[in-house]
């Protein structure tokens, strides 16, 4: 009876084992997705704010374009060139 009693005891010792290992797992896997989705995050924030400036640039590029454009047709118009 008492050898029984020593298994049983050591059986839920290694269980209780288990669920420490399967608790520290969950919250290793949980810090890990979360370090992956604020990775992802801070990536789509960066490229946003690293391409704001070339966009703005473009749009006074093409603004700029535009106005020696309408310049030229005034300018052909007037007979000029």
């Amino acid at each position: 009876m008492q050898r029984i009693d020593d298994t049983n005891k050591r059986i839920d010792d290694l269980n209780k084992r288990i669920d420490d290992v399967i608790n520290i797992m969950l919250w290793g896997f949980g810090v890990l997705f979360a370090g992956m989705m604020s990775l992802i995050g801070f990536v789509i924030w960066d490229r946003r704010s690293a391409l704001a400036p070339a966009i703005r640039k473009t749009k006074e590029l093409e603004e700029r374009e535009e106005k020696i454009g309408r310049v030229k047709e005034a300018l052909k118009e007037a007979g000029i060139l």
